[in-house]
């Protein structure tokens, strides 16, 4: 009789974790209440190695998420997940890929580790308030070496870059060249830092706050004499230059 209800046991034990192990993805997401603003749509998979067609976070659509959930680090209280999204090579396409780590009971911790994430620029600009438009293309590329996020900024290490930088001129796009910036974080914001050497002379300093809906930029520029006439006055409308040929703006 004990052996036949150890038996017993050890199949109920074997079902659950074999109904753990294969539990559709589709039917753990549906069934939490997630932000208003994302909307997942195709989920496939288990939930520990599945799919989503496609998440919209903010009225941004990211195609093609894939995810694998270590179970492991679940034992220690963690939420560590390797995702990969879109394709890095559609310029006109959100991407990133990396591991993602965070508590399970405290959504606002977030640890990157060796993340990559692209950004179409037109996509970008169309969010930030320019003192006049700019029909821009190319894409943004942060390589984020490490990040802990908990509800502030407390460790950023990463680059950023703006690739084929090209705006559209009254005779064609213009090539901006390359702009590359410095990752961190500032009194618990994010914070970017440009420098030169850039067509744009371009030097400048960034802060995000840690919700995101608020940020401040501050510096200068001196278009380089190999830029169409235009560039130097489209620079003008910044206002004027200093004794040094610079324009400050801030935003």
């Amino acid at each position: 009789m004990k052996v036949r209800i150890g038996g017993l046991l050890a199949a109920f034990v074997i079902f659950l974790l074999f109904l753990i192990a294969y539990l559709p993805a589709s039917q753990v997401i549906n069934r939490i209440n997630l932000p208003a603003n994302i909307k997942i749509y195709g989920i496939s998979g288990t939930i520990w190695n599945g799919r989503a067609q496609q998440i919209e976070v903010n009225q941004l659509p990211v195609q093609n998420v894939d995810w694998s959930i270590n179970p492991l680090a679940l034992f220690i209280g963690r939420l560590n997940i390797d995702v990969r999204a879109g394709n890095a090579r559609d310029a006109q396409a959100i991407s990133f890929a990396g591991p993602i780590s965070t508590r399970i009971f405290s959504e606002q911790n977030l640890q990157l580790s060796n993340f990559e994430l692209y950004l179409p620029v037109d996509t970008v600009l169309a969010r930030v308030p320019l003192p006049l438009p700019v029909n821009a293309s190319g894409r943004f590329k942060a390589t984020i070496a490490q990040l802990d996020y908990n509800e502030r900024c407390n460790t950023l290490e990463g680059q950023g870059s703006w690739l084929n930088a090209t705006v559209a001129g009254t005779k064609g796009p213009i090539d901006f060249g390359s702009y590359t910036a410095q990752l961190g974080c500032t009194e618990g914001n994010f914070a970017i830092e440009v420098s030169e050497p850039n067509k744009l002379g371009l030097s400048m300093q960034a802060e995000v706050n840690a919700l995101f809906n608020q940020f401040s930029v501050a510096g200068q520029f001196k278009p380089d004499d190999t830029l169409p006439e235009e560039v130097h006055q489209a620079a003008r409308l910044f206002g004027q230059p200093n004794n040094q040929g610079y324009t400050t703006f801030e935003l």
